[in-house]
């Protein structure tokens, strides 16, 4: 039976051999199993829709309507409506009207203005047409994010992971909605590749290219912050000042300040069809689920920010020490700072969770090192346990309030810290 050397000398920690239950062969068809049952009951609903709409009455790429209409808007010139929940709601009834006249849901848009005028290009073609050119970018971006993770390591290792990331729920997800999870997945795995190259300048610049969902940049941005990585937070800023001088210049100052008072609305509109509170796999998903109905809405916001805290100071632990971009400490540290990441997000559902395919091609491209390979059991069952809850999740959460994917992350957090105490 494997074991692992403890932070205390003389002390053996027994880990459990999972060969028996995960065999290549188990792990191979469990995710393709899933994945060709997730798709043929896709393929059902979509062969039986009419007019992008499925039958349950929803439009095909549900997600993608609130991109598809921040691009009209803002193409259209109608920028100073598009940060008004009423003016969304407004827009897509109209635009629902004459296809689905039962429509009564609402897709928010909640991106930055710069965002909504990238849109705009491709909502020119109309909706059908804009929808299959994202899929189709959706799907480059995963190839560009797969070329890079072989780059990292072992095609072998490379490939087995890449197919349960593939197969992984969250994948589909965030392709037949429409959703951008996609971009962000190969932002921050360029973001990341920059950091172990040493091009720390680039890797800030390439980060700030998340100003489109500022959630996932917040916490890169601190850590940044907390290891004096001054050339990286200059790349940041000047593509944080290249997004804004781009945003005033096309749709002037105002379209800031409608987008920040739209975003101190968060928190109520986060409770409006389409923002169920057990999706969300973060902090605030555990806890807002756990006090629906009985705990006051500031005692869920204090608990959400003392947890993100600790969570926090448990990755400053992870990161002690010297900045070293060639030891096989960094990419396990790398992992750790995506985990926190998601784990501390405000905002974060079903098709996010695809972003946490990147810790664990970060794990695999330091279990190169004897030190790291000897505790690569515990890995496992962090992978397969969370591949099976995130295949359940929404029904098991939706049924008995309980929102386990934030104590998976928290116990990655442990793992990697205890891991790291060991590796030269």
């Amino acid at each position: 039976m494997p074991t692992r050397q403890a932070a205390k000398p003389g002390r053996i920690i027994p880990l459990p051999d999972i060969s028996r239950m995960l065999t290549p062969d188990r792990i191979r068809r469990y995710p393709l199993l899933l994945l060709a049952v997730t798709v043929t009951m896709y393929l059902v609903g979509v062969a039986r829709s009419d007019r992008w709409i499925e039958p349950n009455g929803r439009i095909i790429g549900r997600d993608y309507l609130a991109f598809y209409m921040a691009g009209d808007m803002a193409g259209r010139g109608h920028i100073d409506r598009l940060y008004d929940p009423s003016a969304q709601t407004a827009y897509q009834k109209r635009f629902m009207r004459d296809i689905n006249p039962q429509w009564t849901g609402t897709c928010l848009y909640l991106n930055p203005p710069h965002y909504a005028w990238a849109l705009s290009f491709p909502a020119a073609l109309g909706y059908g047409p804009s929808l299959i050119l994202w899929w189709v970018a959706s799907i480059g971006c995963f190839v560009a994010t797969v070329w890079l993770w072989r780059r990292w390591g072992s095609p072998v290792r490379a490939g087995a992971a890449i197919l349960l990331a593939v197969c992984m729920p969250a994948w589909f997800w965030a392709l037949a909605g429409g959703q951008n999870s996609f971009f962000s997945l190969l932002i921050l795995t360029v973001f990341c590749t920059l950091l172990i190259a040493g091009r720390d300048a680039w890797a800030g610049l390439a980060l700030s290219l998340l100003a489109f969902k500022f959630q996932l940049l917040l916490v890169p941005a601190g850590l940044l912050l907390f290891k004096r990585r001054w050339r990286a937070l200059s790349g940041l800023g000047v593509g944080g000042v290249l997004t804004l001088a781009l945003t005033v210049a096309v749709f002037g100052w105002h379209s800031i300040a409608d987008y920040v008072a739209l975003a101190t609305q968060l928190g109520r509109l986060m409770q409006v069809e389409g923002f169920d509170v057990w999706k969300q796999h973060s902090w605030h998903g555990f806890f807002a689920l756990l006090g629906q109905g009985w705990m006051p809405a500031g005692s869920v916001r204090m608990l959400v920010a003392a947890a993100s805290v600790l969570s926090l100071v448990l990755l400053g632990r992870v990161w002690r020490g010297a900045w070293s971009s060639d030891s096989p400490r960094f990419a396990l540290q790398l992992s750790a700072l995506m985990m926190a990441t998601l784990l501390t997000s405000p905002h974060l559902f079903h098709y996010d969770m695809l972003i946490a395919t990147l810790p664990a091609m970060l794990w695999l491209r330091a279990s190169g090192d004897r030190d790291v390979t000897v505790a690569s059991a515990g890995f496992k069952v962090l992978v397969a346990a969370g591949f099976v809850w995130l295949a359940m999740s929404g029904v098991v959460a939706d049924a008995v309030h309980v929102q386990l994917s934030p104590f998976l992350m928290l116990a990655w957090l442990v793992f990697v810290r205890r891991v790291i105490r060991t590796t030269p």
